[in-house]
C-alpha cells in the first residue's frame, strides 16, 4: 500500500504497546458456571459475569463472530515499578445495574500489593444500540497515582467465521486503506522484544477513527466516536498463545496442535491524573456483512449525523487540474525568481490548468526553516512576489502556497528562541524529534546533513495563535490559498508539556480542526482555498481540498467516505495514462508534476493532452462522472475475457441511474470488457471515452488497448 514520505512510522506510538497480555486462550476453570447477565437484541448477544463485571462472551446472532471475554485492566504505574496493573481481581465485587439492552458496572475498592488501597472508581456502560455494542466509561481517580490506560472489554478467541479462510485488519492510510493479515499469517508490528506474543496496533482518535476486521465474507467494525479527538485508543490485536509456526508466521495447525486465536485489547490511553475524573465517548463494536464498504458505511452514518461540509471557492468544486512546482529546496536549489511565476501561469493557461501549488517559496526552501513563512530575498522582493501572484490570478490561474505548521526545523535560526517552546514534549520534558527529509545533494540524500524536526503542539492555544501569524503572511501576499503539507500526522498523539495551556497530557490531534477554523476566521472561505496533504476524514470538515499520491493497489477509502470532497493526485509520468485513468476512476483532480515537481508542463505533452481529454469528458458528462455519488465497485460488475476486472468504479445519480468507468491499466495487453449493472438491462446503455466523447450505443463488449478507458452510461 502507498505511504506518504511524510507518514510517521509510529515509533512513539509503538513504544506504548508493551504491557500485560492475558493468555486468554482458555480461561481458568471455575467450580460452578458463572452467573451471567445477558443483553441481547436481534443482532448481538453480550453476556456479563455478575461476579467480575467482565464480558463472558460477545457474539453476533448469525453465528459469524464469537469472542470470549478476557477481563478488564488499569495500568497504574507504582513508584519504581511502571509494570503495575489493576484488574477486576483487585476490586470488590462490582455493582451492576441493567435493563434488557443496557448495563452499568461499577468497580470500587481497588487494592494493590505494591500500593495498598487505592481510591479509584470505574463505571463502565455496555449498551446494545444500532446493531452493535457501545462501551463507555467514567473513571474517578482519588488515588495519588496516574491511571495511564484503561482496557475494557478485553476480548479473546477471534477466528474467521465458519467457511472463511482469511482475516485481516484494515484502516485509513494516506487516503487509501492499509491492511495487515491476521489469519492464516499474522505479522508482528510491535517486535519480539516488546510484547509476549506477536501484536499489531491501530490508534483511534488520531488520524483514524475506526478500524475493521475483515474476513472473506464479513467484518467487524471497531470505532471510537469522538468528534473532538480528545483521547487516543490503542487497539492491540495480539496472537495467543503464540505462532503455531513462527518460521511462516502461521496461526494455523494440523494434527493435535490447536490453532492460535486473536485477542483484542482496546487500550484507552486516558492518563487520568490524581484527583481527576474522566469520561469517554462510545467505543463501538458492530458486525456487518460483505466487504469493507459495509464497515465504512457504519462510520459514514455516524459522521454524517453531525459533520458539515466547509464553504469553499466555486472553482475548487468544478472539474479542474493543478500543477505543483518547486521554486527552492532545502539545499538552495533556486529554480526561478518570484517574478517568473507568471511564466508558469502562462503555461498553465495554455494547457487549461487552473491552479499552481508553489513549493519551497518561503525562506530556506522546502522543509527548511519551517514554520517560518517569510519570503526568501534570494528569490526576489515581497512586491515582486505579490505582483506575480496577482498577474497569475488575473489570467485565471490560482496560486496556492505550500505551507507547513506540523513541525519546526531544529537547525533554523529562529528555532531556539521562537519555536522550541511550542514543541510536543515527551514525559521526560524533551521534544519528540524525527529525521527530516533529504534533497538534491549526495550529502543530504545520504541523510548526513538532514534537518531534523520537532513536532509543533497543535493542542496548544498559544501555538495555534503563533501559527496564525505565519498564516497571515500568505494572505498578505494575495495567495488564492494554502496547501498545508503534513497536516495529517504528528510525532506523538500526546504532549506532556506543562506550559502549553492544555491538560497534561494534551491530545495533539484535538487541535487540528481548531487550527484551520482559526485560519478561516480571517479570510473569505468562498475566495480562499484550504488544501492539505491527505487530510484525514475528520479534518475534511475544515479543508476544501486533499492532495496525495497513489500507486497500484490503492483502495479508494477516502473517496468512498467522502464521495464529493475535492481531491487531487500527483501525475508525474511522461505519458501517464494509467495514473490519469485512476483520476477518472476515483474522481480525482490531476496535479501535473513533471520531473517530480521540478519541471514545466511543456515537458510532458502526452500526459497533458490525455489529461485534458479526460477532464473534457468529465465536463461533458458532469451529471454522471462528477455530480453523481461515487460507489466504488458497488452496483455493477466488469469482466475482461471472463475474468473480473479490478479497475472499474460506479457513479450513481440521485435518480438511481448509474455510470460505470473502466480502464485497462496494463502497459502491454489489450482486454475485451463486458459491463453488467445490477438490476438493469443493456438496451438503454451508451458509452463514450476520452478519445471518442460523443455517445454511442453500447455494443455489449468493448476492446481496450493498453492505457485506454471508457464509460458506460445508463441513459
Amino acid at each position: 500500500m502507498p505511504f506518504s514520505r511524510r507518514k510517521f512510522l509510529g515509533t512513539a506510538l509503538t513504544a506504548g504497546a508493551s504491557g500485560l497480555i492475558a493468555h486468554a486462550a482458555a480461561p481458568a476453570a471455575a467450580e460452578n458456571a458463572p452467573d451471567l447477565l445477558v443483553l441481547e437484541d436481534d443482532r448481538m448477544i453480550v453476556a456479563i459475569d455478575r461476579h467480575t463485571g467482565c464480558i463472558d462472551k460477545l457474539e453476533s446472532k448469525d453465528g459469524a463472530w464469537k469472542l470470549r471475554g478476557a477481563g478488564m485492566r488499569l495500568h497504574v504505574p507504582a513508584p519504581e515499578h511502571r509494570f503495575h496493573y489493576l484488574t477486576e481481581r483487585h476490586a470488590a465485587k462490582p455493582v451492576i445495574e441493567s435493563d434488557t439492552n443496557h448495563a452499568t458496572i461499577t468497580w470500587t475498592g481497588f487494592e494493590s500489593d505494591r500500593m495498598g488501597k487505592l481510591d479509584i472508581e470505574v463505571k463502565e456502560s455496555v449498551q446494545l444500540a444500532g446493531g452493535g455494542v457501545h462501551f463507555s466509561y467514567q473513571i474517578r481517580n482519588g488515588s495519588p497515582a496516574v491511571i495511564e490506560s484503561y482496557t475494557y472489554p478485553r476480548l479473546a478467541g477471534l477466528k474467521p467465521p465458519a467457511g472463511d479462510k482469511r482475516m485481516s485488519q484494515a484502516a485509513w492510510s494516506y487516503s487509501g486503506m492499509g491492511s495487515d493479515s491476521l489469519w492464516p499469517t499474522f505479522g508482528n508490528q510491535v517486535g519480539y522484544y516488546g510484547y509476549d506474543t506477536p501484536a499489531q496496533l491501530r490508534h483511534l482518535g488520531t488520524d483514524i477513527q475506526f478500524c475493521l476486521v475483515l474476513s472473506d465474507t464479513r467484518g467487524l467494525y471497531l470505532g471510537y466516536h469522538d468528534p473532538g479527538q480528545k483521547q487516543t485508543v490503542q487497539v492491540c490485536f495480539f496472537l495467543s498463545p503464540a505462532y503455531v509456526d513462527s518460521f511462516n508466521s502461521s496461526t494455523i495447525a494440523s494434527g493435535k496442535v490447536a490453532d492460535s486465536a486473536i485477542g483484542i485489547d482496546p487500550n484507552h490511553l486516558c492518563f487520568v491524573q490524581p484527583g481527576a475524573s474522566q469520561s469517554s465517548e462510545a467505543l463501538v463494536l458492530e458486525p456487518f456483512s460483505g466487504d469493507w464498504h459495509g464497515g465504512a458505511d457504519i462510520y459514514k452514518a455516524w459522521r454524517g449525523s453531525w459533520a458539515k461540509a466547509p464553504k469553499m471557492p466555486q472553482w475548487v468544486k468544478d472539474v479542474h487540474s493543478w500543477q505543483q512546482i518547486q521554486i527552492n529546496s532545502s539545499e538552495d536549489r533556486l529554480s526561478f525568481p518570484y517574478k517568473d511565476l507568471v511564466k508558469v501561469a502562462q503555461a498553465c493557461q495554455r494547457w487549461g490548468v487552473k491552479a499552481v501549488q508553489l513549493t519551497g517559496w518561503q525562506i530556506g526552501g522546502q522543509d527548511r526553516d519551517f514554520p517560518l513563512h517569510d519570503i526568501d530575498p534570494r528569490l526576489g522582493t515581497a512586491q515582486e512576489f505579490k505582483d506575480a501572484i496577482a498577474a497569475s490570478r488575473k489570467m485565471g490561474v490560482e496560486i496556492v502556497l505550500f505551507n507547513k505548521y506540523a513541525w519546526a526545523d531544529v537547525t533554523a535560526p529562529a528555532y531556539a528562541n521562537e519555536f522550541r517552546k511550542f514543541a510536543i514534549e515527551d514525559p521526560y520534558g524533551d521534544p519528540y524529534l524525527f529525521n527530516g527529509y533529504n534533497y538534491d545533494t549526495p550529502t543530504q540524500i545520504s541523510g548526513i546533513n538532514a534537518r531534523h524536526g520537532a513536532g509543533m503542539c497543535q493542542a496548544s492555544p498559544a501555538w495555534r495563535k503563533r501559527a496564525l501569524e505565519e498564516f497571515r503572511k500568505s494572505v498578505d501576499l494575495g495567495a488564492s490559498g494554502i496547501l498545508f503539507d503534513e497536516c495529517q500526522w504528528h510525532i506523538s498523539p500526546y504532549c506532556f508539556s506543562r506550559t502549553h495551556g492544555h491538560g497534561v497530557p494534551g491530545a495533539v490531534f484535538s487541535g487540528d480542526v481548531p487550527l484551520i477554523e482559526g485560519f478561516r476566521e480571517i479570510i473569505d472561505p468562498e475566495q480562499f482555498v484550504f488544501a492539505g496533504e491527505s487530510p484525514y476524514d475528520l479534518e475534511l470538515q475544515t479543508y476544501d481540498m486533499s492532495y496525495f499520491r497513489i500507486n497500484r493497489g490503492f483502495v479508494p477509502f477516502a473517496r468512498y467516505l467522502k464521495p464529493f470532497a475535492p481531491m487531487s493526485v500527483a501525475v508525474t509520468g511522461d505519458n501517464d495514462r494509467q495514473m490519469i485513468n485512476a483520476c477518472l476512476l476515483y474522481r480525482f483532480s490531476m496535479s501535473y508534476e513533471p520531473r517530480d515537481f521540478h519541471g514545466e508542463l511543456d515537458e510532458i505533452p502526452a500526459s497533458m493532452t490525455y489529461g485534458r481529454a479526460v477532464d473534457d469528458l468529465r465536463r461533458k458528462y458532469r451529471e454522471w462522472l462528477w455530480d453523481a455519488e461515487f460507489r466504488d465497485t458497488l452496483g455493477a460488475r466488469v469482466t475482461a475475457g471472463g475474468t473480473p476486472l479490478d479497475t472499474y468504479t460506479v457513479f450513481q445519480r440521485q435518480d438511481g441511474r448509474r455510470a460505470v468507468v473502466f480502464a485497462n491499466m496494463s502497459d502491454t495487453d489489450r482486454v475485451v470488457c463486458e459491463v453488467t449493472l445490477d438490476h438493469a438491462g443493456t438496451a438503454d446503455l451508451k458509452w463514450a471515452s476520452p478519445e471518442q466523447p460523443d455517445p454511442s450505443l453500447w455494443p455489449g463488449k468493448l476492446e481496450l488497448a493498453p492505457g485506454m478507458a471508457a464509460v458506460v452510461i445508463q441513459a
